[in-house]
């Protein structure tokens, strides 16, 4: 594609709608985390989750970069907001240390005094061992594996590796006869969906189950495993 088709569409971009990428959103402007790559041609914001927010591309972006090379302007961008926005979450952290998980705990589960024998706790070891078996099964399909998603477009294609986009194609033809507000929204989608793959529902709340439950409101509290195991009298025992 020559100098001159890219300084026509560059015209017609002068005329485009405010971006479409933008969309409404609950997350404060205060919290919203921004990643640029190198040239400033690209801009993505995230929210202190490292969900993605919005894509912007700088008004005159085609005179910084080749449109055909638009793709690593947007993987360096997106790097860029996740990664702040993980500084953030570990500074956090380190300033306000979070409670212990309970891994699914319930009230029941800190609270049952029935007695546990040895065969009862073996079951009870047991299932907690393949609820925690079926967790890492999960985990392992997301960890180090390459998950790609593409735009509903279908101009857009990104893959993503550990939380961390290694690469992203955007359909050459297709950014040459389109304005700014298209391109952006593609790869909003496709960063949107990277991320919702990237993160599956449950994994960060570590490993689920009944038993592990049971297990985890034994170990909150010593006394009442003691007392479930014959090891102290039990509530009932004490009262008159």
């Amino acid at each position: 594609m020559d100098d001159d088709r890219w300084a026509f569409e560059d015209e017609l971009e002068q005329d485009d709608d405010p971006p479409k990428s933008s969309l409404t959103d609950p997350v404060p402007e205060e919290d919203r985390i921004s990643g640029q790559d190198q040239d400033g041609v690209v801009t993505v914001v995230v929210s202190p989750e490292a969900d993605v927010l919005s894509v912007l591309l700088a008004r005159d972006w085609k005179q910084s970069v080749d449109p055909r090379g638009l793709h690593g302007a947007v993987v360096a961008a997106a790097n860029a907001a996740i990664i702040a926005a993980l500084a953030r979450q570990a500074d956090e952290v380190a300033r306000n240390p979070p409670p212990m998980p309970t891994y699914g705990a319930s009230p029941a589960a800190t609270t049952d005094e029935s007695p546990l024998g040895t065969q009862d706790m073996l079951r009870l070891v047991e299932a907690a061992t393949a609820e925690l078996a079926q967790f890492s099964q999960r985990a392992a399909e997301v960890a180090d594996h390459p998950i790609t998603s593409e735009s509903r477009g279908g101009h857009v294609r990104g893959t993503v590796v550990n939380g961390q986009i290694v690469a992203m194609e955007i359909d050459p033809s297709w950014v040459a006869q389109v304005r700014a507000g298209e391109i952006e929204s593609e790869v909003l989608d496709v960063l949107r969906r990277l991320r919702e793959a990237s993160v599956p529902s449950g994994l960060a709340d570590g490993p689920q189950g009944p038993a592990i439950a049971e297990i985890m409101g034994l170990l909150f509290d010593p006394h009442r495993m003691a007392r479930r195991v014959g090891l102290e009298p039990s509530i009932s025992k004490e009262k008159p």
